[in-house]
Protein backbone atom coordinates (compact mmCIF):
# COMPACT_ATOMS: atom_id res chain seq x y z
CA UNK A 1 0.00 0.00 0.00
CA UNK A 2 1.26 3.45 -0.86
CA UNK A 3 0.46 6.12 1.68
CA UNK A 4 1.08 9.85 1.23
CA UNK A 5 1.88 11.76 4.39
CA UNK A 6 1.94 15.60 4.01
CA UNK A 7 3.84 17.84 6.36
CA UNK A 8 3.31 21.65 6.46
CA UNK A 9 6.47 23.72 6.57
CA UNK A 10 6.71 27.41 7.34
CA UNK A 11 7.15 29.01 3.93
CA UNK A 12 8.07 32.31 5.36
CA UNK A 13 11.51 31.04 6.36
CA UNK A 14 12.14 29.02 3.26
CA UNK A 15 11.22 29.57 -0.35
CA UNK A 16 10.84 25.81 -0.87
CA UNK A 17 7.38 24.61 -1.83
CA UNK A 18 5.34 22.15 0.18
CA UNK A 19 7.41 18.98 0.69
CA UNK A 20 5.64 15.71 0.42
CA UNK A 21 7.34 12.55 1.75
CA UNK A 22 6.38 9.29 0.13
CA UNK A 23 6.90 5.94 2.02
CA UNK A 24 6.53 2.47 0.64
CA UNK A 25 5.00 0.14 3.21
CA UNK A 26 4.74 -3.56 2.30
CA UNK A 27 1.66 -5.38 3.46
CA UNK A 28 0.32 -8.79 2.53
CA UNK A 29 -2.65 -7.99 0.28
CA UNK A 30 -6.07 -9.32 1.15
CA UNK A 31 -8.18 -11.32 -1.25
CA UNK A 32 -11.03 -8.85 -0.63
CA UNK A 33 -8.88 -5.84 -1.40
CA UNK A 34 -9.00 -5.83 -5.16
CA UNK A 35 -7.23 -2.48 -5.35
CA UNK A 36 -4.13 -4.04 -3.86
CA UNK A 37 -4.02 -7.01 -6.19
CA UNK A 38 -2.84 -4.94 -9.13
CA UNK A 39 -1.45 -1.64 -7.94
CA UNK A 40 -1.50 1.00 -10.62
CA UNK A 41 1.62 3.10 -10.50
CA UNK A 42 1.85 5.92 -13.06
CA UNK A 43 5.53 6.14 -14.01
CA UNK A 44 4.93 9.39 -15.87
CA UNK A 45 3.53 10.95 -12.73
CA UNK A 46 6.59 9.79 -10.76
CA UNK A 47 8.85 11.35 -13.41
CA UNK A 48 6.85 14.56 -13.19
CA UNK A 49 7.24 14.63 -9.41
CA UNK A 50 10.97 14.24 -9.79
CA UNK A 51 11.09 17.19 -12.21
CA UNK A 52 8.99 19.33 -9.86
CA UNK A 53 11.42 18.74 -6.99
CA UNK A 54 9.30 16.20 -5.14
CA UNK A 55 11.40 13.59 -3.21
CA UNK A 56 11.87 10.14 -4.78
CA UNK A 57 9.69 7.16 -3.98
CA UNK A 58 12.10 5.04 -1.80
CA UNK A 59 11.77 1.30 -2.57
CA UNK A 60 13.76 -0.90 -0.11
CA UNK A 61 14.79 -4.36 -1.42
CA UNK A 62 15.74 -6.66 1.54
CA UNK A 63 17.56 -9.12 -0.76
CA UNK A 64 20.34 -6.58 -1.19
CA UNK A 65 21.46 -7.18 2.44
CA UNK A 66 21.41 -11.03 2.40
CA UNK A 67 24.73 -11.60 0.63
CA UNK A 68 26.79 -9.31 2.93
CA UNK A 69 25.17 -10.86 5.98
CA UNK A 70 25.99 -14.37 4.75
CA UNK A 71 29.59 -13.36 4.08
CA UNK A 72 29.98 -11.90 7.56
CA UNK A 73 28.45 -15.00 9.16
CA UNK A 74 30.75 -17.26 7.13
CA UNK A 75 33.79 -15.26 8.20
CA UNK A 76 32.79 -15.42 11.86
CA UNK A 77 32.18 -19.18 11.74
CA UNK A 78 35.43 -19.80 9.85
CA UNK A 79 37.35 -17.73 12.36
CA UNK A 80 35.79 -19.61 15.26
CA UNK A 81 36.60 -23.00 13.72
CA UNK A 82 40.18 -22.00 12.92
CA UNK A 83 40.73 -20.62 16.42
CA UNK A 84 39.26 -23.72 18.06
CA UNK A 85 41.33 -26.03 15.85
CA UNK A 86 44.49 -24.09 16.63
CA UNK A 87 43.83 -24.17 20.37
CA UNK A 88 42.99 -27.89 20.29
CA UNK A 89 46.15 -28.70 18.34
CA UNK A 90 48.19 -26.52 20.67
CA UNK A 91 46.72 -28.29 23.70
CA UNK A 92 47.38 -31.71 22.20
CA UNK A 93 50.97 -30.86 21.30
CA UNK A 94 51.71 -29.60 24.80
CA UNK A 95 49.61 -32.09 26.80
CA UNK A 96 51.72 -33.74 29.49
CA UNK A 97 51.02 -36.15 32.33
CA UNK A 98 52.87 -37.41 35.40
CA UNK A 99 53.68 -41.14 35.61
CA UNK A 100 54.04 -43.17 38.81
CA UNK A 101 55.61 -46.64 38.45
CA UNK A 102 55.29 -49.23 41.21
CA UNK A 103 58.03 -51.85 41.05
CA UNK A 104 61.52 -51.76 39.53
CA UNK A 105 61.63 -55.21 37.97
CA UNK A 106 62.22 -55.64 34.23
CA UNK A 107 58.61 -54.64 33.46
CA UNK A 108 58.70 -51.56 35.70
CA UNK A 109 62.06 -50.34 34.39
CA UNK A 110 60.99 -50.91 30.78
CA UNK A 111 57.86 -48.87 31.54
CA UNK A 112 60.15 -46.11 32.78
CA UNK A 113 62.07 -46.07 29.49
CA UNK A 114 58.85 -46.01 27.48
CA UNK A 115 57.38 -43.16 29.51
CA UNK A 116 60.57 -41.14 29.17
CA UNK A 117 60.74 -41.65 25.40
CA UNK A 118 57.08 -41.09 24.46
CA UNK A 119 57.22 -37.27 24.76
CA UNK A 120 53.99 -36.97 26.77
CA UNK A 121 55.39 -37.25 30.30
CA UNK A 122 56.53 -34.31 32.42
CA UNK A 123 57.82 -36.27 35.42
CA UNK A 124 58.28 -39.90 36.52
CA UNK A 125 58.11 -41.29 40.06
CA UNK A 126 59.48 -44.82 40.67
CA UNK A 127 58.73 -46.72 43.89
CA UNK A 128 60.50 -49.95 44.84
CA UNK A 129 60.09 -51.85 48.12
CA UNK A 130 63.62 -53.32 48.06
CA UNK A 131 66.77 -51.37 48.76
CA UNK A 132 69.33 -50.85 46.02
CA UNK A 133 71.66 -53.52 47.41
CA UNK A 134 68.90 -56.14 47.68
CA UNK A 135 67.61 -55.22 44.25
CA UNK A 136 70.90 -55.56 42.41
CA UNK A 137 71.98 -58.70 44.25
CA UNK A 138 69.29 -60.87 42.67
CA UNK A 139 71.03 -63.75 40.87
CA UNK A 140 68.15 -64.88 38.66
CA UNK A 141 68.66 -65.02 34.93
CA UNK A 142 66.67 -63.05 32.35
CA UNK A 143 66.20 -64.31 28.81
CA UNK A 144 65.07 -61.69 26.26
CA UNK A 145 63.70 -63.20 23.07
CA UNK A 146 64.32 -61.73 19.61
CA UNK A 147 61.19 -59.58 19.63
CA UNK A 148 61.98 -58.12 23.04
CA UNK A 149 65.61 -57.45 22.08
CA UNK A 150 64.55 -55.32 19.09
CA UNK A 151 61.98 -53.48 21.19
CA UNK A 152 64.49 -52.63 23.94
CA UNK A 153 67.05 -51.51 21.39
CA UNK A 154 64.55 -48.94 20.09
CA UNK A 155 64.26 -47.66 23.66
CA UNK A 156 68.03 -47.08 23.80
CA UNK A 157 69.19 -50.26 25.57
CA UNK A 158 72.74 -51.11 24.50
CA UNK A 159 73.21 -54.84 25.01
CA UNK A 160 76.85 -54.60 23.96
CA UNK A 161 77.56 -52.68 27.18
CA UNK A 162 75.73 -55.18 29.39
CA UNK A 163 77.06 -58.37 30.95
CA UNK A 164 75.46 -61.40 29.30
CA UNK A 165 75.59 -63.77 26.35
CA UNK A 166 73.80 -64.31 23.02
CA UNK A 167 72.25 -67.41 21.52
CA UNK A 168 69.89 -67.66 18.52
CA UNK A 169 69.18 -63.92 18.68
CA UNK A 170 68.21 -64.08 22.36
CA UNK A 171 70.11 -62.25 25.09
CA UNK A 172 70.76 -63.80 28.53
CA UNK A 173 71.80 -61.77 31.55
CA UNK A 174 71.29 -61.53 35.29
CA UNK A 175 68.31 -59.65 36.69
CA UNK A 176 70.51 -57.39 38.82
CA UNK A 177 72.68 -56.49 35.83
CA UNK A 178 69.70 -55.32 33.78
CA UNK A 179 68.28 -53.33 36.70
CA UNK A 180 71.58 -51.62 37.40
CA UNK A 181 72.00 -50.74 33.72
CA UNK A 182 68.57 -49.12 33.38
CA UNK A 183 68.91 -47.21 36.66
CA UNK A 184 72.20 -45.81 35.37
CA UNK A 185 70.32 -44.31 32.41
CA UNK A 186 67.93 -42.29 34.59
CA UNK A 187 69.98 -39.09 34.61
CA UNK A 188 70.27 -39.19 30.79
CA UNK A 189 66.58 -39.56 29.95
CA UNK A 190 65.95 -35.82 29.59
CA UNK A 191 63.01 -35.57 32.03
CA UNK A 192 62.90 -35.48 35.85
CA UNK A 193 62.82 -38.98 37.40
CA UNK A 194 62.38 -39.47 41.14
CA UNK A 195 63.63 -42.91 42.21
CA UNK A 196 62.43 -44.06 45.64
CA UNK A 197 64.20 -47.32 46.55
CA UNK A 198 63.29 -49.01 49.82
CA UNK A 199 59.86 -47.33 49.78
CA UNK A 200 56.78 -49.53 49.55
CA UNK A 201 53.73 -48.19 47.75
CA UNK A 202 51.14 -47.58 50.46
CA UNK A 203 48.05 -45.49 51.16
CA UNK A 204 50.29 -42.60 52.22
CA UNK A 205 52.08 -42.74 48.87
CA UNK A 206 48.68 -42.89 47.17
CA UNK A 207 47.64 -39.67 48.91
CA UNK A 208 50.85 -38.03 47.72
CA UNK A 209 50.08 -39.24 44.21
CA UNK A 210 46.57 -37.81 44.37
CA UNK A 211 48.02 -34.42 45.28
CA UNK A 212 50.10 -34.25 42.09
CA UNK A 213 48.63 -31.60 39.84
CA UNK A 214 47.22 -32.42 36.43
CA UNK A 215 46.55 -35.80 34.91
CA UNK A 216 48.57 -38.79 36.07
CA UNK A 217 49.08 -42.46 35.28
CA UNK A 218 49.99 -45.16 37.81
CA UNK A 219 51.63 -48.25 36.26
CA UNK A 220 51.51 -51.24 38.62
CA UNK A 221 54.41 -53.68 38.05
CA UNK A 222 54.91 -55.19 41.51
CA UNK A 223 54.42 -58.83 40.53
CA UNK A 224 51.70 -61.40 41.10
CA UNK A 225 51.97 -61.07 44.89
CA UNK A 226 52.02 -57.27 44.98
CA UNK A 227 49.48 -55.16 46.83
CA UNK A 228 49.55 -51.91 44.83
CA UNK A 229 46.55 -52.82 42.67
CA UNK A 230 44.47 -53.54 45.77
CA UNK A 231 45.53 -50.23 47.35
CA UNK A 232 44.41 -48.50 44.16
CA UNK A 233 40.94 -50.10 44.55
CA UNK A 234 41.34 -52.63 41.74
CA UNK A 235 39.96 -56.11 42.17
CA UNK A 236 42.34 -58.96 43.03
CA UNK A 237 40.22 -61.43 41.10
CA UNK A 238 41.98 -63.53 38.45
CA UNK A 239 40.70 -65.81 35.70
CA UNK A 240 42.51 -69.12 35.19
CA UNK A 241 42.78 -69.99 31.49
CA UNK A 242 43.82 -73.60 30.69
CA UNK A 243 46.67 -73.93 28.20
CA UNK A 244 45.96 -77.54 27.17
CA UNK A 245 49.24 -78.77 28.59
CA UNK A 246 50.74 -80.50 31.61
CA UNK A 247 54.06 -79.60 33.12
CA UNK A 248 56.59 -79.94 35.94
CA UNK A 249 59.56 -77.87 37.09
CA UNK A 250 62.80 -78.46 38.99
CA UNK A 251 65.47 -76.22 40.53
CA UNK A 252 69.09 -77.06 41.26
CA UNK A 253 71.27 -74.95 43.54
CA UNK A 254 75.04 -75.23 43.12
CA UNK A 255 76.71 -73.27 45.93
CA UNK A 256 80.22 -73.80 44.55
CA UNK A 257 79.44 -72.26 41.15
CA UNK A 258 79.61 -68.58 40.16
CA UNK A 259 76.57 -66.68 38.90
CA UNK A 260 77.22 -66.72 35.15
CA UNK A 261 74.47 -66.45 32.48
CA UNK A 262 74.17 -69.55 30.29
CA UNK A 263 72.13 -70.04 27.10
CA UNK A 264 69.11 -72.29 27.28
CA UNK A 265 69.06 -75.93 26.22
CA UNK A 266 65.81 -77.08 24.58
CA UNK A 267 64.80 -80.52 23.35
CA UNK A 268 61.42 -82.01 22.56
CA UNK A 269 59.60 -85.18 21.55
CA UNK A 270 60.94 -87.11 24.52
CA UNK A 271 59.38 -90.38 25.72
CA UNK A 272 60.10 -92.06 29.04
CA UNK A 273 60.17 -95.75 29.89
CA UNK A 274 58.68 -96.22 33.36
CA UNK A 275 58.64 -100.00 33.39
CA UNK A 276 61.49 -99.96 35.91
CA UNK A 277 59.02 -98.55 38.43
CA UNK A 278 56.58 -101.40 37.93
CA UNK A 279 54.46 -99.47 35.45
CA UNK A 280 53.17 -100.87 32.16
CA UNK A 281 52.59 -97.40 30.76
CA UNK A 282 55.33 -97.23 28.16
CA UNK A 283 53.11 -96.74 25.13
CA UNK A 284 54.14 -93.74 23.05
CA UNK A 285 52.34 -94.68 19.84
CA UNK A 286 50.09 -91.88 18.64
CA UNK A 287 51.05 -89.42 21.42
CA UNK A 288 53.36 -86.42 21.33
CA UNK A 289 56.46 -86.49 23.45
CA UNK A 290 57.67 -84.18 26.21
CA UNK A 291 59.46 -80.86 25.76
CA UNK A 292 62.40 -80.42 28.10
CA UNK A 293 64.30 -77.23 28.83
CA UNK A 294 67.34 -76.29 30.95
CA UNK A 295 67.85 -72.61 31.77
CA UNK A 296 69.18 -70.24 34.43
CA UNK A 297 72.64 -69.24 35.58
CA UNK A 298 75.44 -71.71 36.31
CA UNK A 299 74.66 -71.46 40.02
CA UNK A 300 70.86 -71.56 39.80
CA UNK A 301 69.85 -74.16 37.22
CA UNK A 302 66.18 -74.63 36.39
CA UNK A 303 64.38 -77.27 34.37
CA UNK A 304 60.96 -77.33 32.76
CA UNK A 305 59.02 -80.33 31.45
CA UNK A 306 55.96 -79.84 29.22
CA UNK A 307 53.63 -82.07 27.22
CA UNK A 308 50.35 -81.37 25.38
CA UNK A 309 47.24 -82.42 27.22
CA UNK A 310 46.15 -85.94 26.27
CA UNK A 311 44.88 -89.23 27.67
CA UNK A 312 48.17 -91.04 27.24
CA UNK A 313 48.74 -93.84 29.81
CA UNK A 314 52.17 -92.33 30.52
CA UNK A 315 50.67 -88.92 31.33
CA UNK A 316 48.00 -90.50 33.53
CA UNK A 317 50.72 -92.28 35.46
CA UNK A 318 52.84 -89.14 35.97
CA UNK A 319 49.77 -87.15 37.03
CA UNK A 320 48.29 -89.61 39.49
CA UNK A 321 51.15 -91.69 40.91
CA UNK A 322 52.94 -89.85 43.70
CA UNK A 323 56.41 -91.34 43.51
CA UNK A 324 59.07 -88.71 44.12
CA UNK A 325 61.90 -90.98 43.03
CA UNK A 326 60.29 -91.40 39.60
CA UNK A 327 60.05 -87.67 38.87
CA UNK A 328 63.50 -86.99 40.41
CA UNK A 329 65.13 -89.57 38.15
CA UNK A 330 63.38 -88.10 35.09
CA UNK A 331 64.92 -84.69 35.77
CA UNK A 332 68.27 -86.25 36.71
CA UNK A 333 68.56 -88.31 33.51
CA UNK A 334 67.33 -85.48 31.27
CA UNK A 335 69.75 -82.98 32.80
CA UNK A 336 72.81 -85.20 32.42
CA UNK A 337 71.83 -86.11 28.85
CA UNK A 338 71.07 -82.65 27.44
CA UNK A 339 73.25 -80.29 29.50
CA UNK A 340 76.09 -78.39 27.86
CA UNK A 341 79.45 -80.15 27.58
CA UNK A 342 81.18 -77.67 29.87
CA UNK A 343 78.67 -78.26 32.65
CA UNK A 344 79.40 -80.84 35.37
CA UNK A 345 77.13 -83.83 35.68
CA UNK A 346 74.50 -84.06 38.37
CA UNK A 347 75.14 -86.96 40.73
CA UNK A 348 72.45 -88.78 42.62
CA UNK A 349 73.70 -87.63 46.05
CA UNK A 350 73.66 -84.02 44.85
CA UNK A 351 70.19 -84.47 43.38
CA UNK A 352 68.94 -85.83 46.70
CA UNK A 353 70.41 -82.86 48.55
CA UNK A 354 70.01 -79.88 46.20
CA UNK A 355 67.34 -80.77 43.62
CA UNK A 356 63.81 -79.47 44.26
CA UNK A 357 61.09 -80.54 41.83
CA UNK A 358 57.36 -81.05 41.20
CA UNK A 359 56.32 -84.46 42.57
CA UNK A 360 54.00 -85.04 39.59
CA UNK A 361 52.60 -83.35 36.49
CA UNK A 362 50.16 -80.46 36.94
CA UNK A 363 47.90 -78.63 34.50
CA UNK A 364 49.45 -75.48 33.03
CA UNK A 365 47.24 -72.38 33.22
CA UNK A 366 47.48 -68.68 32.45
CA UNK A 367 46.33 -66.34 35.22
CA UNK A 368 44.70 -63.15 33.94
CA UNK A 369 43.64 -60.27 36.18
CA UNK A 370 40.10 -59.13 35.46
CA UNK A 371 40.64 -55.42 36.22
CA UNK A 372 43.81 -54.13 34.54
CA UNK A 373 42.77 -50.54 33.76
CA UNK A 374 40.82 -47.87 35.61
CA UNK A 375 40.18 -44.13 35.71
CA UNK A 376 39.32 -42.05 38.78
CA UNK A 377 37.82 -38.70 37.69
CA UNK A 378 37.97 -37.21 41.21
CA UNK A 379 41.78 -37.20 41.15
CA UNK A 380 42.16 -37.31 37.34
CA UNK A 381 44.21 -40.50 37.65
CA UNK A 382 44.55 -43.48 35.29
CA UNK A 383 45.76 -46.89 36.46
CA UNK A 384 47.07 -49.81 34.41
CA UNK A 385 48.47 -53.13 35.63
CA UNK A 386 51.33 -54.78 33.74
CA UNK A 387 53.71 -57.72 33.97
CA UNK A 388 53.10 -60.62 36.34
CA UNK A 389 50.59 -58.47 38.21
CA UNK A 390 48.36 -58.65 35.12
CA UNK A 391 49.05 -62.07 33.56
CA UNK A 392 51.42 -65.00 34.12
CA UNK A 393 51.79 -68.76 33.69
CA UNK A 394 51.79 -71.06 36.69
CA UNK A 395 54.98 -72.64 35.32
CA UNK A 396 58.43 -71.11 34.96
CA UNK A 397 59.63 -71.25 31.34
CA UNK A 398 62.72 -69.05 31.63
CA UNK A 399 61.22 -66.56 29.15
CA UNK A 400 58.51 -65.15 31.42
CA UNK A 401 59.95 -61.65 31.30
CA UNK A 402 58.89 -61.42 27.66
CA UNK A 403 55.23 -61.87 28.63
CA UNK A 404 55.32 -58.67 30.67
CA UNK A 405 57.27 -56.68 28.09
CA UNK A 406 54.90 -57.77 25.32
CA UNK A 407 52.13 -55.94 27.15
CA UNK A 408 54.26 -52.79 27.17
CA UNK A 409 54.75 -52.60 23.42
CA UNK A 410 51.61 -50.46 23.08
CA UNK A 411 52.12 -48.49 26.31
CA UNK A 412 53.45 -45.42 24.48
CA UNK A 413 50.23 -45.17 22.46
CA UNK A 414 48.19 -45.55 25.64
CA UNK A 415 50.10 -42.72 27.35
CA UNK A 416 49.62 -40.47 24.32
CA UNK A 417 45.90 -41.25 24.17
CA UNK A 418 45.18 -40.50 27.83
CA UNK A 419 47.25 -37.32 27.69
CA UNK A 420 44.89 -35.75 25.12
CA UNK A 421 41.64 -37.50 26.09
CA UNK A 422 39.26 -34.70 27.04
CA UNK A 423 35.75 -36.08 26.97
CA UNK A 424 34.25 -38.97 28.89
CA UNK A 425 33.74 -40.83 25.62
CA UNK A 426 37.43 -40.47 24.69
CA UNK A 427 38.53 -41.70 28.11
CA UNK A 428 36.23 -44.72 27.98
CA UNK A 429 37.37 -45.55 24.46
CA UNK A 430 41.01 -45.47 25.54
CA UNK A 431 40.40 -47.81 28.49
CA UNK A 432 38.43 -50.26 26.37
CA UNK A 433 41.17 -50.32 23.74
CA UNK A 434 43.78 -51.06 26.40
CA UNK A 435 41.70 -53.92 27.79
CA UNK A 436 41.24 -55.40 24.32
CA UNK A 437 45.00 -55.36 23.76
CA UNK A 438 45.49 -57.28 27.01
CA UNK A 439 42.91 -59.88 26.00
CA UNK A 440 44.62 -60.30 22.63
CA UNK A 441 47.96 -60.95 24.32
CA UNK A 442 46.39 -63.60 26.56
CA UNK A 443 44.85 -65.39 23.58
CA UNK A 444 48.22 -65.46 21.81
CA UNK A 445 49.97 -66.78 24.91
CA UNK A 446 47.41 -69.54 25.36
CA UNK A 447 47.57 -70.48 21.69
CA UNK A 448 51.30 -70.43 20.93
CA UNK A 449 53.23 -68.58 23.64
CA UNK A 450 53.93 -71.55 25.87
CA UNK A 451 55.37 -73.62 23.03
CA UNK A 452 57.29 -70.69 21.54
CA UNK A 453 59.20 -70.48 24.82
CA UNK A 454 59.98 -74.19 24.99
CA UNK A 455 60.28 -75.55 21.44
CA UNK A 456 60.97 -73.00 18.70
CA UNK A 457 64.39 -72.71 17.07
CA UNK A 458 65.74 -75.81 18.79
CA UNK A 459 66.42 -79.36 17.67
CA UNK A 460 64.09 -82.30 17.87
CA UNK A 461 65.12 -85.46 19.73
CA UNK A 462 63.79 -88.67 18.22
Amino acid sequence: MITNISTNVDTSSSPSPLIQHHYLINRQPSFHDQSLQKPDINMASCQSNIQEGTPNLLIVDSSAFIVPQLLISALVITGFICTKTFLDNFRKRHARISVVIVGSGPTGLTSLLIAAKCGRVSRIHLYEELTRYSLLAKPYQLAFDVRTVHFLKRLGVDFDNMEGCWDCGCFFTRLGVFQEYVLSLVHRLGIPVDVHLGVKFSKEILRETDSIGGRKLVIVCDGSNGSAARILSLSDEFVQQPCKAYGAVAALERPEECVVPIPERRVYNLHFDLTAYGSDNYDSDGYKGFSFKIFGTSKHRLMCLLIPKSESPLIKCLRTVLDRSMMRNIFLKCFNTYKSESEPRLSEPMALKHLRFSPRLFEVKLSQRIDTTAYFPGTNMFVCVEGDAARSFNIHTGMDVNIGIRGLMSLSNFIGAIAIAKTEHAIEKTLIQRSKEGEKICKELISTGLWDYTQSAYRKIS
